[in-house]
């Protein structure tokens, strides 16, 4: 296995697509969540005030955060032959193995 870390890093124009979870909780609240950022949420009386302190909360987290695209090149198996296939046929001939038809 060979790993490829890119010394660049996305640039800060680079458009960044995140999900964003939306539960109403059983208090009235909304809460928001970035599904790819664990521990990132917000909560918040409405869905308009959670979406909009979800974006504020992520800009100050990004500013702080660099992101590096990692490619991870996995080795090809060898095929091999099945271990099983040296165990076919062994009670072919023996008298007392049960035969089904």
């Amino acid at each position: 296995m060979a790993l490829n870390l890119s010394n660049t890093t996305l640039s800060q124009s680079a458009n960044l697509k995140l999900h964003i979870l939306i539960e109403h909780s059983s208090e009235e609240m909304v809460i928001a969540s970035v599904l790819e950022l664990p521990n990132c949420f917000v909560e918040a009386p409405n869905q308009e005030q959670a979406l909009e302190d979800i974006k504020k909360l992520l800009h100050s987290r990004l500013e702080k955060i660099e992101i590096f695209p990692l490619e991870i090149q996995l080795s090809q198996a060898k095929q091999t032959e099945n271990p099983w296939i040296k165990f076919a046929g062994v009670f072919q001939d023996d008298p007392d193995s049960i035969l089904l038809g």
